[in-house]
């Protein structure tokens, strides 16, 4: 099992970029706040200054996360303010990046671009955290869900209507591809830019606020949901670290998102 100070460290990274890294990684959160067109707009103008100082004074790791971060922000947009449908732009957040990533790195520029795409081996250790994680989120979803008495969402407000079979396909498709675009975000390039420019410890921090502020409106929501969620995340955090891939932080994502999905379901 990795040990959290074995992963390489860039040390020479100047405050520059450290200012840069931490600026994109805050404004990607705020863009990402689920219903709040303002904030998403605020996110992006951000995003758009951070890149223009990013090309004036290029760092490899600066724009690798710079680059991942537009796309993911230009898509989302696409979806609040042309009205998109979620489900083709939650597919394209998977796709589009991937992509971008791939010609990156086949035309040799800002290599290596993808370093985190490991899927981790199974190991006794690996395996004990993914259950301590996976069962501490159930139960704290199950606990918020008690005492918040969250609505009905629109998305799954459509199900009441479906088999059980039908709504646990979409919950459990939802699950899976939401969760694979936020763990190549959050878990993927935030994490290891994050970590080249500013240490492990404090990228850890910073990606988890990240994390939680984007969930600001999502579920759980609200103060205590960002804190649920920024301390989930940093969990999966150092799962990731610690199994050498992103396959542990991705299958504990798609339970929790389906106990999520599936919580509320429950309800209707």
């Amino acid at each position: 099992m990795h040990d959290l100070m074995t992963v390489p460290v860039v040390a020479s990274s100047s405050r520059t970029e450290r200012a840069l890294t931490l600026g994109t990684a805050l404004a990607i959160a705020v863009v990402l706040v689920p219903e709040s067109p303002a904030l998403t707009l605020a996110g992006g103008i951000a995003l758009l200054l951070i890149t223009l100082v990013a090309a004036l004074r290029p760092s490899p790791a600066v724009l690798r996360l710079v680059i991942c971060c537009d796309l993911v922000a230009f898509l989302f947009s696409l979806y609040v303010f042309a009205g998109f449908p979620p489900a083709l732009v939650t597919a394209l957040f998977v796709v589009a990046p991937a992509v971008a990533g791939w010609v990156l790195h086949r035309r040799g520029l800002l290599r290596p671009i993808a370093p985190w795409l490991r899927w981790g081996p199974l190991t006794p250790g690996g395996i004990a955290l993914f259950i301590a994680v996976v069962v501490t989120s159930v139960l704290g979803l199950f606990l918020w869900t008690l005492i918040d008495d969250p609505k009905l969402s629109e998305f799954l407000g459509q199900l009441q209507h479906a088999s059980p079979w039908q709504a646990f396909a979409v919950i459990l498709g939802f699950a899976l591809v939401n969760s694979a675009w936020e763990e190549l975000l959050f878990r993927g390039v935030l994490q290891t830019e994050l970590i080249n420019t500013w240490g492990i410890h404090l990228a850890l921090v910073i990606e988890s606020v990240a994390f939680g502020i984007s969930h600001a409106n999502g579920i759980p929501s609200g103060p205590l949901g960002i804190v649920m969620a920024g301390v989930w995340g940093y969990l999966l955090s150092v799962i990731r670290l610690r199994t050498g891939g992103i396959g542990y932080p991705f299958a504990a994502h798609v339970v929790a998102n389906t106990t999520i999905g599936l919580l509320i379901y429950l309800q209707v």
